[in-house]
């Protein structure tokens, strides 16, 4: 009788031999040269980040200008189609542009001066019956003692006290109005170039994808532009309607309340209601209850049409966005930038989202539905 291993147990222990051989970890090696690499590219994005953050306030006067100089593009190739050079066309533009500017501040110059200086003509009287509890603004004083809470914190400081913040004030309205010089002959320059550049770096792409690029590139300009233009109109409106409720309603200084509002509305979503409240205030303290409550439920009413009319125009015809994704990218780039990024978001986010159309277009194989 033979003693020997049976045959089928041989078979599974060679099996588990070989699977035990199997799941035996492989060693991995990484290449120095890999490492290297990793390294340098990780430092070097934390550099670029570094930088970037440094220059952020040049970066955002930079894409300010971008965005200008998309919104003033189809005027700049109107002109061209009808034979003008590029450098041409771009300096008409421009120099429409400065004489729209100055037309507008001659317009507003003399009534603001007008109505600043019966401002301040008329501030004593409004201290006095402030101080003495008189006035539609006297209930400040008889319930609050503003007057005395003012003493006090001038007192504590003296004089010297309200000139830092004044410097201050006065430091920040050269800076702004210098920034705004900037941004705007920087416009100018990438109106100059950035055909150029932007052909350049189509020319880098493959031809086969060169089509895709440039019709993306297209659908960005024409997002972006048409927002700027459209929300800049919609400004304009809410400053002529402001100006007309508050003339018809004997509200003092309404040229300047209308450039006010005007300005704020050009920040979405929250910007018309800082303007409203405003404009309430001082209608409340010249005019009375009654007044204020004429004036703000007149803007109210205009809001909504603003909000479900001429935004939804805007913002449906040009950026193609949801409610949703539209205070959200307002909300980011209130985060991210302030004031000017609140301004970008919304045509940041149709800009990505052409973008993201034509990428996913290009997977699939077909073209993108039509933006516009």
């Amino acid at each position: 009788m033979s003693t020997g291993t049976k045959p089928g147990l041989q078979v599974r222990t060679a099996q588990r031999r070989n699977g035990a051989a199997s799941a035996a970890p492989l060693p991995v090696a990484v290449a120095t040269r890999t490492i290297v690499l990793f390294v340098g590219v990780a430092l070097g994005a934390i550099v670029l980040l570094a930088l970037a953050y440094t220059a952020r306030s040049i970066l955002t006067q930079f894409v300010a200008a971008i965005v200008l100089a998309m919104a003033a593009e189809p005027l700049v190739q109107a002109f061209q189609r009808r034979g003008l050079s590029r450098g041409q066309a771009v300096g008409i533009s421009f120099g429409l542009l400065v004489a729209a500017l100055v037309a507008f501040g001659y317009i507003l110059l003399a009534p603001l001066v007008d109505q600043s200086t019966r401002f301040i003509h008329n501030a004593p009287q409004i201290l006095d019956q402030l101080s003495n509890g008189n006035g539609r603004l006297g209930f400040l004083e008889q319930r609050f003692q503003i007057v005395e809470r003012a003493k006090d914190v001038l007192g504590s400081g003296g004089i010297g006290a309200t000139a830092v913040p004044a410097r201050a004030a006065v430091g920040s309205v050269v800076h702004t109005g210098s920034a705004l010089v900037f941004v705007l002959f920087l416009t100018l320059f990438v109106q100059l170039g950035g055909r150029q550049w932007y052909e350049s770096l189509v020319g880098l792409v493959p031809e086969r994808g060169q089509v895709r690029v440039r019709r993306a590139g297209e659908g960005v300009s024409t997002a972006v532009g048409g927002y700027v233009s459209g929300n800049l109109l919609i400004s304009v409106i809410a400053g002529a309607v402001t100006t007309v409720v508050l003339t018809a309603t004997s509200v003092p200084y309404p040229i300047a309340l209308g450039l006010v509002v005007a300005i704020f509305d050009l920040v979405p979503l929250v910007g018309a209601t800082i303007g409203t409240i405003i404009v309430g205030v001082v209608a409340l303290s010249a005019q009375g209850v009654v007044t204020a409550v004429i004036v703000v439920v007149a803007m109210i009413v205009y809001q909504q049409i603003e909000n479900n009319v001429l935004q939804q125009f805007v913002y449906h015809r040009t950026v193609k966005l949801s409610p949703l994704a539209i205070a959200l990218s307002v909300a980011v780039g209130a985060q991210l930038g302030g004031v000017v990024g609140a301004l970008l978001g919304i045509p940041f986010a149709g800009a990505i989202k052409v973008v993201s159309s034509e990428l996913i277009a290009w997977r699939r194989g077909e073209d993108p539905p039509a933006f516009v």
